[in-house]
Order: C-alpha cells, then structure tokens, then sequence
C-alpha cells in the first residue's frame, strides 16, 4: 500500500514539474519548439536551441515569461502569463524578423494583482480573461478575442470601461456593477467590444461638517467718483483656441445654457438641470464625455463636435445626461501673426507644406497645448534646418532663432509619441554625446571628431560629413551603427558635421493593391505576414509600391512557401498573367544600403609653369580599372535593355539564363550585379551568380556590400566564406 502511495506522489510531483514550464515556438504555435523552465535566455541561448526569433509562447498556469526586445535582458518588455499566439506578439512589436529577443521565466505569483475585472466570452462562462487596473486593446483580450466579450464580473470600488474600437475609440458603455450577456445586449454592447479601460473608483467623499459664518455688519463706502470702477473678469470667447470652453444647452442651440471648461461636473454643478442637455457645442481641441447617471456612471456618450438635438435623440442622450467629463486634446495651434492672424489647429502627425492651413513660410508663433511637441522644418518633407518646440513659442521668439516665415513643414507629438532622436556616443554605444531631433548641425560644438557610434531608430536617416559645414567626405546611413562600421569606413573619430532627415511615413511602408497601383489595398510594415495577416481577398495581389530602402519577398502559398520572388522595386503583375493573383504570403524588410561619397574635385584651366627637370607627379585615383575594364564594362543602357529582358520571363530558370547571356564577357559594377541578382527568384540562384560575377566585377574591394541580396543567413554565410577564399 506504502509502495502504491509513492508512486502516485511520484506521478503528481512529475506532473506538476512538467506543467511548470514555457514552449516558445518560431511560427504559430508550430515550426521550431524550445521547452524552458524558470531561468533567464538570451539569444544566443536561444539561437543553438533552434529558436531563431519567438513568434508565440504557450505558459502553463503559475509561470510568467518576460519577454525583451534585445539581447541581453534590455529594451521594452511585455509580460506574459498566458498563452500568447503570433498575432499577439506582433501586435506588441515582436516576433519581427531579426530580432534578438532575450527572456526571463519565472513562478507567477498572484500576490500583487489586486483586485481583478474578468471578462467572459460568454454569459459568466466560457473562455475568460482577468484583467487588473490598466488599459487593454484589442489584442490584450486574450482568448475572449476581439468583439466577442458578453458579460463582465467588476469587483466593488471598480469602473470599466468598454469601447466599441480600438485604441478607446467609437462608443462606449460605463460598468460599476457585475453586466451579464442581457444587460450588454439590451445596451447593444454584446459581441462588440475592441478595447478596455479599467479603473479603481476614489474613495466616496465625507462631507464636511456644516459651519455657519459669522454675522458681518453691514458697511457702506461712500461713493468717491475719482476712483474707477474694477475692471470686469475677462471672459472666454465661444471658440477661444487658449481656453476652450463647450457650452451646454436646454434647447437645440438655444434655452438656458452654460459655459464649461476642462474638467468633470457632476449634476448639481450643471446648473441647468439634471436630465436637461439638449444640445452641445465642442470647440477644436475639446473632448466631451456624457453620462446618463451622476458620478460619471452609467451609459456614457463621447462627443469630439457639436451635437445638435436631433443627434442627441438618435443617439439616447436627448435630456439624459447627469454628469459630464471636459478634456483637452492634445493640439498645437500655429499663427501667422503674434498669436492673430490666419491660424490652423492640429493633433499629433506628419503635416507637409500644403497640408499646413495657412499659406507656405508664413509661420511666426505657435501654442502648444495638453503636453504637445513640435518640430518645424525650414523645407517641405522635414528637410532642412529644423527647430524643437516643447512651450508657447512667440513671434520674438521664432524670429530670434531665424524661423519666422521660413517654417514649410512639422510634426505634432505628445509624450505618448516619441520624440524622433538619433543617439551618438563617444565609444560603442557607450558614453553618449548628444541626442539629435532631424535637423541640420553644420558644427558639433565641444564633440567634433568624437563620434564613434550612433543608435538610429526606424524612420530617420543620417548623412555624417567629415568636415564641418558639410563639407569633406560623407555616409548616408539609415539603422544604427557601431565603431567597427565607421572604423571600416574611417569615419570613426573623424565627424564634424551632421544631418538627420525624418523619412516620409508614406515611404516606411509597403503597399498591396488589387489592381494596377490602385484598388482595395494593404499598408504592411517590415514583419512577416500570411494568409490570415493580409486583408486583400486571397491571391488578389496585382501590384506593389516598394520604397527606396526596402525588400519584399512574395510567396506563392502561405507559410512562404512554394515559388517566391524577391523585390526592391514597384512591381505590377498585371501583364504577367502567371504571376497575377498569384503571391500569397510576404516578409517585409528594411535594408542597409550606407551610401558613401567623396567631395567633387574641380579642375581649373589656369597654366602652370613647365618644369622639366623633375617627372610629373603620378595621379592617383580612388578606383582604380585596368583597360579590361574600359573595354568590356556594361554600359548603362545595356543594363536597362537587360533588365527588362530578364523581367519578362516568367520563371525563374528563365531568367537565370537571360542573366548569365546578358553578362557574358561583361565587367559589373556592384550596383549592376545587384540589381539583376535581385530579379532572380530563388535564393540559391541569386546566390550562384553573385559568385560567378566575382571575376568580372569591377569594384572588388566593396563586393562584400553585395550580401544584402540575400534574405537568409544561411546564404550571407555561404557568401563570406566565398570572398575569404578569394583573399
């Protein structure tokens, strides 16, 4: 009987060690799978497991999994306590390819959770989900899932608040109370939920005992005409851009009425009455939230402009409100005057110069409200000299730091929205020197030739000069580096002047479209994407808009596999037949094409005296080409025509042949072999004539720089192990 008791404590404690561990998975809960227990992982220890980049984790109950966004345990990190699928990890900025991830895995303890809200799929049961105080869009709800929520379980002291979009957005209904599936259905909430706010309520306010002020006599001043009457309170205007104020009405835009600034009124503080809002005007800038109960409970309304008494009826808050929330909204307003004149409001973005609303260089003061910043660029498309504005900025200002009338472009954030800095260090990525916002810096005070390194975040690029004033020899870079590239480059220790440029959002991007450039169409970031990931009907694709500085690999089924073809460039499938509606799964990448270039040297015809005593001295050029060169070199206008040759076969054997044809007896620079390696569909293709190109390339000592052709490491391997056995 002893011996049976053992074995079943034996197969309970095996069981509870079994359950106790974490399975991280490089695909969809499928591909490549590393089972771990509580410990720490960078990613090199997840590299010889297999596990090239975590792309879903399954947590058993009482584990808790920290995931980072780099090597070694630094940058954001997101919490997982349960089961978390790709599209989860996407959606939270991992599982991007090239990824260095590191994670922790530790017991979960629910010891600092606090009281929990818990959502439920369906009426109290059901697939469920807990959540504590926090905000949580659509794809925090776990595996209750986005538009399916029927019923809330709300602990005493708690408000949620459910919104019918993402990001807080559309409709919204104000629980205090546990809501089953009836009560969300007969406020047509059921199955319609995108995002969640929870919130603890502050403690019920004691009033404070009654005090009856002292009886004051009476005093009369006798009138003393010399002395004027007080100045009267300044009042704000209906649509003040300083401080905006909504008016509330009894009738539709008319009846007794009352002016609100920022802030929360319950009912007695409406003064027209409870349950008698008809009618609301909402300047720019302006936030209003109604609520059909006192204390900001019940049904609520969110109204970003006017809402007229018909709107109200259509919406169930005609004479329903009880209590009202005023907030700003984050905006900047810009003037052409000293805070007059023509001006324009505007919420956080990329604004171009005819997108400014008021004419192109006429900008002389701006004011920023509700923890705004602004960058304003002297050119069009956040080009040019540039200036950071985190106050009210006045005419005298501006003009101070030569702006006024210069501004043709800016970009509008707030502290939810990061500034756009580049950092550059002294060593590598080591003893910061400055961070720079896009601008221009002709002089690097007190850091000239210091620079050894610079993190580079997505969506700016960086031009270093090695002179000031942006002179001497320069690289374009767009993705941080370290001393080994600029020492490779000998720009380490040797900058002295610098641009960053804000890219374009529109160039950060690559487009789908179903038709020729037109159509439905899909906007996808650099990330791996299947079937489910792409909101084009399947096999619809017939175009794409690929910007400078980025790649896309199409597959012809899902999961990338089948035929595939890498690009660049635009593409139209069109006059195609085979290849339209035929590409099915995409991976999106960003490539680092550092562009390096030397001064222009200029040649007078001025005579020199003739010495004939001593040789002339040699002239030294920075490439060197033997006559073979000069010879055989592909001109430019062979390259188009081959091009296009290539591009019209279908296969990709095919164009494998048309390839090695075009180049036969042909010297290439880099740029020409990598442009017709990139039309070649396969990577062991593209691999095989970059390396039969090596003898009749051109530019030798930089052939390296042709690894970015390659999409897998595997490849960029095989690469350098070629060029070491050319050495």
């Amino acid at each position: 009987m002893k011996v049976k008791i053992l074995i079943v404590i034996l197969l309970i404690t095996c069981v509870n060690l079994h359950a106790q561990t974490v399975i991280l998975y490089t695909d969809d809960f499928a591909g490549s799978s590393y089972e771990i227990d509580a410990g720490s992982y960078d990613y090199m220890t997840l590299l010889r497991a297999g596990i090239t980049m975590v792309r879903s984790v399954r947590v058993q109950k009482g584990m808790q999994v920290t995931l980072y966004e780099n090597d070694n345990y630094t940058g954001r990190s997101l919490v997982i306590t349960e089961d978390a699928p790709m599209k989860y990890l996407l959606a939270k900025g991992y599982g991007q390819v090239a990824q260095n991830v590191s994670l922790v895995v530790a017991p979960y303890t629910k010891a600092s959770e606090g009281p929990i809200v818990t959502i439920f799929k369906d009426n109290f049961s059901g697939t469920s989900k807990k959540l504590t105080e926090g905000f949580y869009d659509f794809m925090d709800l776990g595996t209750v899932g986005n538009d399916q929520l029927s019923s809330v379980r709300i602990p005493k002291g708690w408000r949620v608040t459910l919104y019918e979009h993402k990001e807080s957005k559309g409709r919204t209904l104000v629980l205090t109370a546990d809501a089953s599936a009836s009560v969300l259905l007969k406020n047509k909430f059921n199955d319609i939920t995108s995002s969640i706010l929870v919130e603890q309520l502050p403690p019920p306010e004691v009033p404070a005992p009654v005090k009856t002020p002292p009886v004051v006599p009476e005093t009369k001043t006798p009138e003393d005409p010399q002395t004027p009457p007080p100045p009267a309170q300044p009042t704000a205007s209906l649509d003040d851009p300083v401080n905006p104020m909504i008016i509330i009405y009894q009738g539709d835009r008319t009846g007794e009425s009352k002016r609100l600034a920022p802030g929360i009124y319950d009912t007695d503080q409406l003064e027209i009455g409870d349950n008698e809002i008809s009618s609301v005007h909402v300047p720019a800038g302006v936030s209003v939230v109604l609520y059909d109960q006192p204390k900001f409970k019940g049904k609520s309304l969110r109204l970003d402009e006017d809402a007229s008494t018909a709107f109200l009826d259509a919406k169930g808050f005609n004479n329903v409100a009880s209590s009202i929330s005023v907030e700003l909204t984050p905006r900047v307003m810009i003037y052409t005057d000293a805070f007059s004149g023509n001006s324009a409001s505007f919420s956080p973005g990329y604004y171009h110069v005819n997108e400014l609303g008021i004419e192109n260089d006429e900008l002389s003061s701006v004011r920023l409200f509700a923890d705004t910043w602004v960058l304003l660029f002297e050119h069009n498309n956040f080009k040019g000299r540039s200036i950071l504005l985190t106050k009210d900025a006045s005419a005298d200002f501006i003009a101070g730091k030569g702006f006024d009338n210069v501004a043709s472009s800016m970009i509008v954030g707030t502290s939810d929205m990061p500034l756009p800095e580049v950092t550059i260090y002294r060593d590598n990525f080591a003893n910061p020197l400055r961070s720079l916002v896009p601008g221009e810096y002709p002089v690097l005070e007190n850091f000239n030739d210091q620079l050894s390194s610079l993190k580079i975040p997505r969506g700016l690029r960086v031009t270093l000069f090695e002179d000031v004033a942006f002179g001497g020899r320069s690289v374009t870079i767009n993705t941080s580096v370290g001393d080994d590239f600029l020492r490779t480059n000998k720009f380490d220790n040797a900058v002295s002047s610098i641009k960053v440029e804000q890219v374009d959002p529109r160039d950060l991007v690559v487009t789908l479209y179903s038709e020729t450039y037109q159509g439905n169409s899909q906007q996808l970031k650099p990330g791996r994407y299947l079937v489910r990931d792409i909101t084009l009907a399947p096999n619809t694709l017939t175009s794409l808009r690929v910007p400078e500085g980025m790649l896309v690999t199409l597959y012809e089924h899902d999961n990338f596999r089948g035929v595939y073809e890498t690009t660049d460039r635009d593409k139209d499938f069109s006059p195609f037949k085979m290849f339209d509606n035929f590409y099915s799964s995409f991976i999106v990448e960003d490539i680092f094409k550092p562009v390096i270039s030397s001064p222009v040297v200029t040649t007078t015809t001025e005579s020199q005296p003739i010495v004939r005593d001593k040789e002339p001295e040699p002239i030294v050029t920075t490439i060197v080409e033997d006559d073979r060169f000069e010879t055989c070199k592909l001109s430019d206008n062979d390259y188009q025509i081959a091009l296009k040759a290539i591009e019209k076969k279908g296969f990709s054997s095919d164009r494998m042949t048309v390839a090695q044809l075009a180049t036969k007896n042909k010297c290439l620079t880099n740029n020409q072999i990598r442009g017709i390696a990139k039309l070649l569909g396969f990577e062991d293709q593209r691999l095989e004539f970059v390396k039969s190109m090596y003898d009749q390339a051109i530019e030798k000592s930089t052939y390296y720089t042709l690894d970015d052709v390659f999409v897998f490491m595997s490849s960029k391997d095989d690469f350098a192990k070629f060029l070491s056995s050319k050495e």
